[in-house]
């Protein structure tokens, strides 16, 4: 697969991939800004006013008849955290040129560029009607967050694990802030950040590579934009294990575990931390899946997951309330085995054949590998997928031992069932 990164002096980013495999061809923009209380929840909104329309694309129902008109290109939004930073990203998919016989790419180019700059560009500003159905429609997101009981207590754990840091933060917002919002603080954050916030254009498709940066180039242009960068290290001090139990109407208890790796997850040692995680608990074979969940049926699911962006584990189970010391020990005696170097062969070829179907699988979608080639670039890196194969399957069991002893038990959360019984503190 060719490939072109251009970086330019002022924050600007553009990237080209150019692959004719796909009917589909993709661009995004992205924004990044620090993730702030407040500012999070404005960074949320302003999103999805936007695509309500502007003074060219008067509301929704012209937006649609254009992506009509591009033989049923669809147009999507995205807000997320990385580390400390906040991601709002305008994506766009749209058929490839030679399946409809004309050229769509610098017409779609053009159209996300409309959508986000729109309200400058052509005037008219955010309406108060549409700030007030939209805020609406993020308030129930947030409140809806509870649904997911599963999530809710790993983003309970990284809440009360990073509590009064950046990382704490819900990337969607607030209810409570979203209450202070008014029509002329969203606008001022709104264009704060697509005019000062580091931008990238990542395009995927059937282009050669420098016409599409330079067609992105002459729309999106590269005025001077700030310089934000991702904190990848957990810079609070280490206090030792906190153990904290909450309650909640659920049907069986959750277990949320967040752990300090200590690896530099920019350095070679995060794809040794991978590995350790397909061990742990990432792949169908893994020690919690096996041991904890198969043989000890002390579990109905056990599995860990990194976050490279803060270099966090965070292992996560679901019990019955009444097993919960035993759970929580036989999850934490799987990583005391590997510290000790006790990992099968079977349990090291599970996580390479884990990764390497995972990885290829990427190779499946424009949207996937872009979102990809979007998280190397932050790290500063751009390798490939099946490259990052390689160096997983290069990792030794040494060096994962060698990863597992730097581990630190930061926080056992445990969401349990009203009026159940347990030996946990209450919050």
């Amino acid at each position: 697969m060719r490939k072109v990164q251009r970086i330019n002096s002022n924050n600007n980013f553009y990237m080209a991939f150019y692959d004719d495999r796909f009917k589909t061809n993709r661009v995004a923009v992205a924004f990044i800004d620090r993730l702030e209380k407040g500012k999070n929840t404005l960074n949320a909104l302003f999103p999805m006013v936007l695509i309500r329309g502007n003074n060219k694309y008067k509301n929704m129902k012209e937006i649609n008849r254009f992506l009509d008109s591009m033989y049923g290109a669809s147009l999507s939004i995205d807000v997320d955290k990385k580390g400390d930073l906040q991601i709002i990203t305008f994506g766009l998919s749209f058929l490839n040129d030679r399946f409809v016989g004309e050229k769509l790419f610098e017409k779609c180019l053009q159209f996300l560029h409309d959508i986000i700059y729109g309200p400058i560009k052509y005037g008219g500003g955010f309406e108060e009607d549409e700030i007030e159905q939209e805020k609406n429609n993020l308030k129930q997101e947030i409140e809806s967050r509870i649904n997911d009981k599963v999530q809710y207590a790993i983003d309970r754990c990284i809440e009360i694990m990073f509590e009064g840091q950046s990382y704490a933060l819900y990337e969607k917002g607030s209810v409570e802030d979203l209450a202070h919002i008014t029509k002329e603080k969203l606008y001022s954050q709104y264009k704060e950040v697509v005019e000062k916030k580091p931008m990238y254009v990542m395009i995927y498709g059937d282009y050669n590579e420098e016409y599409a940066i330079s067609r992105a180039l002459e729309i999106f242009g590269q005025k001077e934009r700030e310089d934000i960068r991702n904190d990848f290290a957990i810079n609070i001090p280490f206090n030792g294990t906190k153990y904290i139990t909450e309650e909640l109407e659920v049907n069986q208890g959750k277990i949320s575990i967040g752990i300090r790796t200590n690896v530099d997850t920019t350095t070679s040692d995060y794809y040794r931390l991978l590995m350790l995680n397909g061990i742990l608990g990432a792949s169908p074979k893994s020690k919690l899946f096996e041991n904890v969940r198969e043989k000890a049926s002390l579990c109905y699911y056990a599995f860990s997951r990194i976050d490279r962006f803060k270099s966090v584990m965070v292992i996560s189970s679901g019990i019955e309330v009444e097993n919960y010391e035993k759970a929580l020990n036989l999850i934490l005696q799987q990583i005391e085995d590997i510290k000790s170097g006790s990992i099968t062969d079977i349990e090291y070829e599970s996580a390479i054949n884990y990764y390497k179907t995972a990885l290829m699988a990427i190779y499946d979608s424009p949207k996937d590998l872009l979102g990809f080639y979007f998280n190397q670039a932050l790290v500063g890196e751009l390798v490939e997928p099946k490259d990052i194969f390689e160096k997983i399957k290069s990792v030794k069991i040494s060096d994962v031992i060698e990863i597992a002893n730097r581990f630190e038990l930061d926080t056992v959360y445990f969401l349990r069932n009203r009026g159940a019984n347990n030996n946990g503190e209450n919050i």
